[in-house]
Formats: C-alpha cells, structure tokens, sequence
C-alpha cells in the first residue's frame, strides 16, 4: 500500500451507549457486502485482476467497494472497521500489511502473498501464481519452434518474481539440453536512465550468435528490446524472436514489430478472487491456497515464424491478422495483395513442411486449446473466437490434433492445456531463419 494512501486498521471499539438525544445510527438499506480492495494498478496485470473482481460483483452482488490503488489524488478509509468492512481482496507489499488486514477478523484474499508468508492467516485464502512456470512456458514455446539460442533480459531492478522467471526459463532449457545468455544485472545509473542503459543493450543484442529467441519478464522490456533492435538493425524477428510477458495490448500491439507476450489473464484471476471471497463472505469453505492456471502465449510479428520465413508469407499472415475472425479465404487475401495462391502455398510448404491453411488451423486449435485450459469461456464463444463455425466443428478440430476432446483440458482443473512444446498434429515444421 502507498503511504498517504494505507487505511490504519484497528479492532472494532467495544459497544459504547449511545450518547443521549444522538438517538441510535440510521439504518442500512440492506445488507450489502462491505469489501475493502488494495490492489496498486499501475502495472497492467493488476488493473485486468482488479477489472475481474468489479465484474465478478457486477453480475453477482451488488458490493459496495473501497478501492485503493495507489491513486495519490484519491480519498483514503482512515477507519475501515467503521466502515463495516466485510471482506478484503489485497495485492499486499509486505507481510506487515498482511498482518493488519488479519487483524480485521474479516474474510481475506491475498494475491501472490509475501515470500516469507507461508500459511494463510484464518479466514484468508492466498491465490498464488508459480512465476516459474511462465518462464518454462516461454522455454517451451521457443523450443517448440525449432530455435537453438536462447537468451533471456530481467527486470532493470532486482526482483524476485523476475529471478524466479529467470530461473524457470533457464532450468527448462538446460532439461532440453540447451544453454541461456542472460544480461548482466545494470548499474545504478543504467537501472533509473534507459538511455544510460542502451549502448549497453544494443552491443550486448548484436552479440548473440544468430538466430536467437529471448525471453523478457515485462512488456515494456520487451517495448525496450524491440526499439534497441530497430535502432541497431537487428531483424525481428529474423534475428532475434522476442517474447515478453503480461500482454499489454496498447505496448503489444504498437511495437514494431508488434510484440509476442505472455498473457497472464488477469481479469480471471480477478473473478476468481472475488468468488473466493464470496464464498468466505457467505460462511462456507474454500481450499487456503489457490494456484492459478499456467498462462497462455499470444503470438505477435516479434516472434512470427511466418515473418521470419519469407517476406512473402510475412505479408499474407499480416492480412490475415489485421482481418481478424472470421479469417477472409486465402485467394482473397492474394488477390488483394497482389499474389497468386500457388506461389504462397509453395512457399509455406518450402518453409512449414505442408500447406499454409494447415499451419494456421494448427495456430487457431491450439489458442482455443489454452482458452479452454485458462477461462471459464463456454466452447461456442471460443469456437467464435478462433475462427471456427461452432463448438462441434472446433472440438472435432481439437480431436483430430490432440487425440482428446477439449473438455478434457478443463475437467482436470485450470492449467490442463497442453503444454507449449506440444504441437498439434496439423502443425509442420517450423524453423527460424
């Protein structure tokens, strides 16, 4: 919590008499929950996490909120029991600020609690993300597509949850039999100044033995990379394929090229939390420790195999993209661009080992795929999404690639997506170059 911004939490007074002629407090009009929400949002994931528990309430409150958010023009909650808090929902910084919220003797969810917290107060929940993960996520993805150096760029400041996706990148590489460049930690200046940083950057970027994929902890990072790339002539993603994470569209999408992210669903989170503490709320149960789904890959131009395949294919899976869902028919899209439909199909399968609408039905199944694992979606709206005509033609789709249906990725629980090196069975080669 920000300071000037914090609620000083205190036990409830004990019950006073009322003073006389005060006469007693006016009623409620009804029993609304109370629920006191610190998540700072600056950073992208939190503002999608804190977006999840206002429409989780909007659909099954309603609930009277206190947000704090680090806003520094924003009104604080000096008293919050007086407030009559019911429930809180915390991103806390630290374990003190834990230890007040506990104190409150109200229902809590903490999100990605402090290190050192290793059990839930009573009546709170920690939902924890395995930062690991989205780093082996990463490995997966780039192994999967046939690179063999790797290379990997932190946060500008030490950072746990940036070592920790460090080290999930690095050991996933070393099971695969691969080895990691990792970017020297920056001084004290290049850490507070990018431009200080840059030069160091760039000459470090040019070194890599080509062609290489990186992984980076933070859209901005990755924002960074790609203008220190533009700016020394590395191709992207010829050169060097990058991936960061958080998929912040606004960074994502006006990069250049726009930026392959990890997307770590905040606003499902969110909506888990908020369930998590309705059910508190209500007096029922729930498990102390929820672990959320292992994230999903957005692919963008900074790590599109077809753009770093041919110029040609670059320039028809850019159509494609921009065209959105329904995908347009691959003649319309030549015709437009001034291509015949031979030459682009003798080019995919030159490149990709097979024809170009089968790479892309592969890149449709597998994103339906993780869509299933990581929401709560029902199948015709990701059918829609990924550019199939109904729920029967995308899960015969998912069948004939995986051997399962796609039920079968949600009924173990969020996570059951396959994993990022698995290929669907319509996918062909694919090699960097």
């Amino acid at each position: 919590m920000t300071a000037g911004n914090a609620p000083r939490f205190r036990r409830p007074p004990a019950a006073e008499p009322d003073v006389q002629g005060a006469g007693p407090p006016p009623p409620r009009a009804a029993a609304n929950p109370h629920v006191f929400v610190t998540i700072p949002t600056a950073n992208f994931s939190h503002r999608q996490i804190l977006e999840g528990v206002l429409e989780y309430a909007r659909k099954c409150g309603p609930w009277l909120f206190h947000l704090s958010t680090g806003d520094i023009a924003a009104q604080g909650l000096r008293r919050i029991d007086k407030w009559g808090c019911t429930g809180v929902i915390a991103l806390s910084s630290g374990e003190e600020d834990m230890r007040r919220i506990a104190r409150l003797g109200v229902p809590a969810v903490f999100i990605h609690p402090p290190a050192g917290a290793s059990a839930p107060p009573k009546r709170c929940v920690f939902v924890i993300r395995d930062q690991g993960a989205i780093g082996r996520s990463a490995a997966d993805y780039f192994v999967a597509r046939g690179y063999k150096t790797f290379a990997f760029v932190g946060a500008p400041r030490p950072a746990p949850w940036s070592d920790e996706r460090r080290d999930g990148y690095r050991k996933r590489l070393a099971e695969l039999g691969f080895g990691c460049e990792i970017y020297p930690e920056l001084s004290e200046a290049e850490s507070v100044d990018f431009a200080a940083e840059m030069p160091r950057l760039g000459r470090w970027l040019a070194s890599l033995p080509k062609p290489a994929a990186l992984y980076t902890v933070k859209d901005f990072r990755g924002q960074q990379i790609l203008a220190t790339c533009l700016d020394c002539g590395i191709a992207v993603p010829g050169d060097l394929a990058v991936l960061s994470t958080d998929d912040d569209e606004i960074i994502c999408e006006t990069s250049t090229p726009a930026l392959s992210s990890i997307a770590l669903d905040g606003r499902n989170t969110g909506q888990t939390c908020a369930r998590i503490l309705g059910e508190l709320m209500a007096g029922r149960g729930a498990r102390r420790i929820v672990r959320m789904p292992d994230p999903r890959i957005v692919t963008r131009g900074s790590t599109d195999a077809l753009a770093a395949a041919d110029p040609v294919l670059a320039r028809v899976f850019s159509a494609l993209r921009a065209a959105g869902q329904p995908p347009p028919k691959l003649k319309d899209v030549a015709r437009a661009l001034g291509i015949s439909v031979r030459t682009v199909e003798s080019k995919a399968i030159q490149h990709f080992g097979r024809p170009l609408r089968e790479v892309l039905r592969a890149e449709r199944v597998r994103e339906g795929v993780a869509m299933v694992a990581n929401t709560d979606l029902p199948l015709e709206e990701i059918a829609d999404r990924c550019g199939f005509c109904g729920a029967s033609h995308f899960s015969r789709a998912v069948k004939a690639a995986f051997g399962r249906a796609p039920g079968s990725f949600r009924d173990g629980g969020r996570g059951g997506g396959p994993p990022a090196n698995q290929s669907a069975s319509t996918t062909g080669k694919s090699r960097p170059s």
